[in-house]
């Protein structure tokens, strides 16, 4: 049986969750892709998954067979593109998870972009602002914005945001504008739970203020806290990319400019591999021009 079938099978499987989603995926039935489990784990004389009535679940010699397997695939299909004289363009699927807002506004218009000159090119665009394993869920990379934490992965910083503290005209007006961050225990604010702390952080002549608002709507989104705060609710402090059109407009000011100055990076993450994609390759080099 051709092994590169069985491999497809196993990595749709895998990135599915349930051989039922996986045959529909594919285009096979589900008994025949169960078999093709069952005779690849023959063939290999190990244990890759264990089956249960709704699910299955990875063995750890079947979570290194999957990042091996899915490597080999991407190569072949490169090589493919390459003797078909489309190395120009790129093909096939890439599945990437960022955090929600940043998707949204600025992940969604670079990718149009992509689409409209590779055609032939599909992308599984995951937004959620919780941590994802991209590994057990089967993602190529990720976007995570932010300090990050010490892992086996890849991380490439491809960009950098930080974070403005701003509120609208008619609020400034009514309640008069901060002077330092201090002042922002008693003034109304808008916080974006999104932020795991309670607190906000500004720097100064690397001194940190560390400060908590005083809430009068707490939102997990830095879209929505933004849009509160042109009402005149309230201040808020969001990354620049979610409140720049409000900024440009006037319909924000920004405020403690002095004390917001540190540099948030954005990195991309991708599991090592000894050789990346294209696809890979190509998104990387895209959020480095254009993010």
């Amino acid at each position: 049986m051709d092994k590169l079938n069985l491999m497809s099978s196993f990595i749709a499987v895998v990135e599915e969750g349930n051989f039922t989603a996986a045959a529909k995926r594919i285009g096979k039935t589900t008994a025949l892709v169960s078999t093709h489990i069952s005779q690849l784990e023959e063939n290999l004389g190990v244990r890759l998954v264990t089956r249960s009535t709704r699910s299955i679940k990875l063995t750890s010699t079947g979570l290194g067979y999957y990042e091996e397997a899915k490597r080999v695939l991407e190569d072949i299909y490169s090589l493919e593109a390459k003797v078909r004289q489309e190395h120009q363009s790129l093909v096939g699927e890439i599945r990437i998870t960022a955090p929600t807002t940043f998707g949204e506004l600025v992940l969604a218009p670079l990718f149009a972009e992509l689409i409209e000159g590779n055609p032939q090119l599909q992308i599984e665009l995951s937004l959620n602002d919780r941590f994802v394993d991209i590994v057990a869920e089967g993602f190529d990379m990720a976007i995570r914005i932010g300090k990050l934490e010490d892992s086996a992965l890849i991380a490439r910083q491809v960009s950098s945001t930080k974070m403005v503290c701003c509120a609208s005209p008619a609020f400034l007006q009514k309640n008069g504008k901060p002077e330092a961050p201090e002042d922002l225990h008693q003034l109304p604010c808008i916080f974006d739970t999104n932020n795991r702390k309670s607190t906000w952080n500004f720097n100064k002549d690397e001194h940190i203020y560390t400060v908590k608002p005083n809430s009068m709507i707490k939102v997990n989104s830095a879209v929505a806290a933004g849009k509160l705060a042109t009402t005149g609710l309230g201040i808020c402090v969001s990354p620049y990319f979610a409140v720049q059109d409000a900024l440009e407009s006037g319909e924000l000011l920004t405020l403690l400019d002095d004390y917001c100055q540190v540099e948030i990076p954005i990195n991309v993450i991708y599991s090592h591999r000894k050789h990346l994609s294209a696809k890979v390759t190509a998104l990387l080099d895209l959020f480095k021009n254009k993010i």
